[in-house]
């Protein structure tokens, strides 16, 4: 090999060695980029603010007038004729009606011990208490006896939205609905509760 083409050769190394090291750096300088941005989201995610909402139980729970007023609460509690329909707003005037009402509060109702029936809540919520979306409502009961522990609803019915949602919870059996013995008397719904997601 002449002198020239030893130098020839030289300076080709030379030159693919200067290449690999800036293809090097690039790829240093790219994955410091990523390391870098990864902090940043990481910072940006970690500086939001969290969501404090929990579940609370709403105060001033009956509503006297379903009609008046801007709170969330219970607006009617009913017994019906297990099947019945309770996709809009319930009524005494409502097919397979037993008892109850709207702004019902420490109220007797009779139902005959020969029929099977299902426990119904009336209530709304305002936009504050619970987005004015479904998933942010909840509503217990306690029947000592038949319903125990603050148990949840069987079925839940979104009857009406706008400035409230307007909800039915209804409790029956799993569809069997519930029945009292005869003579059976004074058995007591015990509790009420609704909640927001606030």
């Amino acid at each position: 090999m002449s002198g020239n083409e030893k130098r020839k050769l030289k300076r080709l190394k030379r030159r693919q060695k200067m290449k690999e090291k800036k293809h090097n750096s690039k790829i240093k300088a790219a994955a410091i980029g990523v390391f870098a941005f990864g902090i940043a989201l990481s910072l940006v995610i970690a500086m939001m603010p969290g969501d404090s909402r929990q579940w609370t139980v709403l105060g001033a729970q009956i509503v006297d007038d379903p009609a008046a007023g801007d709170n969330s609460g219970i607006c009617g509690f009913y017994v019906f004729e297990t099947g019945s329909t309770y996709t809009s707003n319930l009524t005494s005037g409502t097919s397979g009606y037993l008892g109850g009402g709207s702004a019902i509060n420490a109220t007797d109702i009779d139902t005959p011990h020969t029929t099977s029936f299902d426990l119904i809540v009336w209530a709304r919520f305002n936009d504050t208490d619970s987005d004015l979306e479904i998933s942010y409502t909840r509503c217990n009961i306690t029947w000592t006896g038949n319903i125990e522990s603050t148990d949840p609803p069987d079925a839940t019915h979104v009857i009406a939205t706008g400035a409230f949602l307007w909800v039915n919870y209804v409790w029956d059996e799993a569809a069997a609905g519930y029945t009292i013995d005869r003579n059976e008397k004074d058995v007591a719904i015990d509790d009420i509760i609704i909640r927001g997601f606030k």
